[in-house]
């Protein structure tokens, strides 16, 4: 406590007691908080590892089968889809597209062994047109194997439906090679004494205008693909 005086008009003094003021009560710390919600945080994460360690112990290594995104129904098929992972990669892979307009189209393409070693060639030209004038409108493609260790070349025929249809333009193609009518998706596999060759049509379309319907390509996409043969 505080004493002071203070002055009476009549001259005396008198003492005055002045109290000492409270003192403030010091604020919570942010460690006193926060200290409920660490602990609460803590619980949970000791309680996820218990669970997950028991959930391990329980499972332990068992996995389940992969078939590739198909149901296997015997042994038999099982063993298929994994002699199919196994398969030697490829010797080589190319893309190929033609579009309305290039009347040079003829590609090809060298097929060598890791090392460097020449094997074949492989490739993709025009077989045969339509109408008159240019550009020159294909309804027929070639697509060869050529195999260094093999006497001939081979041959297959990708025509337009319009192609396949007629019986003239049809006979006149089947001399050159097997006939195939393009379609999305459609594949040619040929073969010669060392090499496999696998061309699929990743894309195409149909001209039109004044020519039969479904007779002349706008656009041909195609993906070649070698593997020494087995």
């Amino acid at each position: 406590a505080v004493q002071a005086f203070v002055s009476i008009a009549a001259g005396e003094q008198v003492g005055v007691v002045i109290p000492p003021e409270p003192e403030e009560q010091p604020s919570r710390t942010l460690l006193q908080t926060l200290l409920p919600f660490l602990c609460l945080v803590t619980f949970l994460l000791a309680g996820g590892l218990v669970a997950a360690f028991l959930l391990r112990n329980r499972v332990g290594d068992f996995k389940l089968p992969s078939f590739r995104g198909r149901t296997a129904t015997s042994t038999e098929e099982v063993e298929a889809d994994y002699g199919e992972l196994e398969q030697a990669p490829p010797l080589a892979q190319f893309m190929t597209t033609y579009n309305l307009g290039n009347d040079l189209y003829d590609d090809s393409f060298s097929i060598d062994s890791q090392t460097g070693e020449f094997l074949g060639e492989c490739g993709v030209g025009i077989s045969e047109t339509i109408g008159v004038g240019e550009p020159k409108r294909v309804i027929a493609f070639e697509v060869w194997l050529f195999d260094k260790n093999d006497i001939q070349t081979v041959t297959q025929v990708l025509m337009s439906e319009h192609a396949f249809t007629d019986e003239a333009t049809l006979n006149r193609l089947e001399a050159k090679g097997e006939p195939i009518v393009a379609e999305p998706g459609r594949e040619l596999v040929l073969e010669t004494a060392t090499l496999q060759l696998s061309a699929r049509v990743i894309d195409m379309s149909y001209g039109s205008g004044a020519l039969p319907p479904e007779s002349y390509f706008e656009r041909v996409t195609l993906e070649l693909v070698v593997w020494p043969k087995a």
